[in-house]
């Protein structure tokens, strides 16, 4: 579904993302791992057309995406939810949803959408009418998701959406992404959260000084030596 093939971006010289390759497979799950300041940001604002790569190709359902922006990106069928959730806390959830479906014409396809979300997130349906920044650290984050979903996506990009969350609220975010899987929308995942990407993922990448380094399946990298030492705290350096 999509195949980004050498993906490169520099800040101001600087760079960020140097040679990047990745595939998402229809309704699969696909981690982006790495610390911080690796290029996974970077890398899916690229995709997303919310940044213009220096060079490389970028392709979706046969569609050549690299360098076109964000709402070309949109209709095509990706979104991304990005990190930091970015509600608008003023408008009610109802308001916020309608904001993801900009780039929805059809009024019977927006409606379609909206009785989408609310169905997978009951939560947001019966707090449709409350302002949104008086919802709590889930709740918002429940909300950024679903506003993402509003454009009926066949690709959601997910940039950490457990940060800033409760640990006791982690597991059922993780929960939900499967559930978005289940409903037939593929998911790039982007998590600092190792451990539970690599569970959930059908594949993984794992992204250090902007370029790829390591790939395989969940299970796979989950028994990966570099893997454990480096994210999860265990083998033979713990």
């Amino acid at each position: 579904m999509l195949k980004v093939e050498d993906l490169h971006y520099a800040y101001d010289g600087a760079i960020a993302v140097a040679g990047v390759s990745l595939e998402v497979g229809d309704t699969e799950i696909v981690a982006l791992l790495g610390a911080n300041g690796a290029g996974k940001s970077t890398t899916v604002k690229c995709i997303a057309g919310a940044q213009r790569p220096a060079r490389g190709r970028i392709a979706f359902n046969g569609a050549e995406l690299a360098g076109r922006p964000s709402h070309h990106v949109v209709r095509h069928g990706i979104t991304l939810v990005p990190e930091g959730r970015m509600i608008f806390p003023q408008l009610s959830v109802v308001d916020n949803l309608e904001m993801g479906a900009y780039a929805v014409r059809d009024q019977k396809a927006k409606a379609q959408s909206m009785d989408f979300v609310l169905d997978l997130f009951p939560r947001l349906a019966e707090r449709r009418s409350q302002l949104a920044g008086l919802m709590s650290g889930g709740e918002q984050q429940m909300l950024a998701i679903a506003r993402g979903l509003m454009s009926a996506p066949k690709l959601v990009i997910l940039d950490e959406p457990s940060l800033g969350l409760m640990p006791t609220l982690v597991q059922g975010l993780f929960d939900l992404v499967r559930s978005i899987r289940d409903r037939g929308i593929g998911i790039l995942l982007v998590e600092q959260n190792v451990h539970q990407s690599l569970r959930i993922c059908d594949r993984g990448y794992v992204l250090e000084k902007g370029q790829v380094v390591l790939s395989g399946t969940g299970r796979e990298l989950l028994a990966d030596d570099f893997v454990q030492k480096a994210f999860l705290g265990t083998g033979a350096a713990a």
